[in-house]
């Protein structure tokens, strides 16, 4: 117990946006190597999650693991510097617990990623969580950057990029579900993609900001 505290107490000392900077830079990272190894891999025909089925996947296996981690750290931080007068407080935790949902889900298909049809069934499952709660806590975020007198409402509008997109993109995942429209799964991979680069982003705007502002 007292090691969890001096854990808390030393994770405290370090502005927020570092650990969003280290969540970018490990998934990023991870992604890449596992790429370069991905002999004809084609971003516009397979989802992000093919990478862990290369050469590579071990680097995106890991990088995916690391990048969750510290998300789960700056999301956990990051909704404390919320002002408390101006934000529902229930909303509040509602929030912090979408995001914490979010990224173990993260970190969990990143652990179970392969042509196994078990892990793959536990891939596919932490996907759906980490999207749908992702979809939740990111769009609270965006509002409360927008009613907090600490932030910037800019951080919010831009956010809400990120909520169409993930939106977007789950829509397309549930309708190529029917038959019918199965056809809809050739569009996945690319909303994969941007998406990928779309949260990347908004997490580089915030962990900047809060850094630059030394919001704590």
């Amino acid at each position: 117990m007292r090691k969890l505290k001096l854990i808390s107490k030393f994770t405290l000392k370090i502005s927020a946006g570092v650990f969003g900077l280290f969540s970018i830079t490990f998934g990023i990272i991870g992604d890449i190597i596992a790429y370069l190894m991905y002999p004809g891999y084609d971003f516009r025909r397979k989802a992000v999650s093919s990478l862990c089925k290369g050469p590579g996947g071990l680097f995106f296996q890991s990088g995916t693991v690391l990048s969750g981690f510290f998300a789960l750290i700056f999301v956990i931080y990051l909704v404390r510097t919320f002002d408390g007068d101006e934000i529902n407080e229930n909303l509040r935790k509602f929030a912090k617990i979408m995001a914490i949902v979010s990224c173990a889900s993260f970190i969990m298909l990143g652990v179970f990623c392969g042509s196994n049809p078990i892990v793959a069934y536990i891939h596919g499952t932490s996907a759906m969580i980490s999207w749908i709660s992702g979809l939740l806590y990111i769009t609270l975020y965006n509002i409360f950057f927008i009613r907090s007198s600490n932030y910037s409402k800019f951080l919010g509008y831009f956010g809400f990029i990120e909520t169409i997109i993930l939106l977007l993109m789950l829509i397309f995942f549930c309708l190529h579900l029917f038959p019918a429209l199965r056809f809809l799964m050739k569009i996945l991979p690319i909303l994969e993609w941007t998406n990928t680069i779309s949260l990347i982003l908004w997490y580089l705007v915030i962990s900047i900001y809060v850094i630059h502002k030394r919001i704590k």
